[in-house]
């Protein structure tokens, strides 16, 4: 695999069951889950639920292919509503998110030293991982 620059991932809100999908440069994924940890402060850590890690253009076409099998369970269109899916599991998403990459034969993976949760302080070891990999192969 070369190129892996980007993330997909699955984040839980804790108020409620929706799921969000989303994608980021890996170097970035510390910054994206920062943003989403400024709404709760201390009282709760945020982090994604799943993430797997591939280059751009194939992430964002699993990305791309996610939006449109769940247009009918994202939350709206309004700002902040359009990569929200209600009424689906995590368990049921992350089984969509596997076949769709192994279907169209994405070089996609879910990173084996990060296989769950992944929280900020798990960040800088996983984009180290690939990006220190990617810059010691060109």
């Amino acid at each position: 695999m070369t190129d892996i620059n980007y993330g997909f991932y699955i984040k839980g809100n804790p108020l409620g069951s929706s799921k969000k999908i989303g994608i980021s440069a890996l170097r970035h994924m510390g910054s994206r889950l920062g943003t989403y940890q400024n709404s709760f402060g201390p009282d709760y850590e945020d982090r994604f639920e799943k993430v797997w890690v591939g280059p751009e253009q194939e992430v964002r076409e699993l990305e791309r292919l996610l939006k449109i099998k769940y247009r009918s369970k994202i939350a709206g269109n309004k700002r902040g509503y359009t990569e929200w899916i209600k009424g689906v599991s995590l368990e049921d998403l992350v089984k969509d998110v596997e076949e769709t990459i192994k279907g169209l034969g994405l070089d996609i993976i879910s990173p084996p030293s990060h296989p769950g949760k992944i929280f900020e302080s798990d960040i800088s070891d996983l984009t180290n991982q690939y990006l220190i990999e990617e810059t010691e192969n060109d």
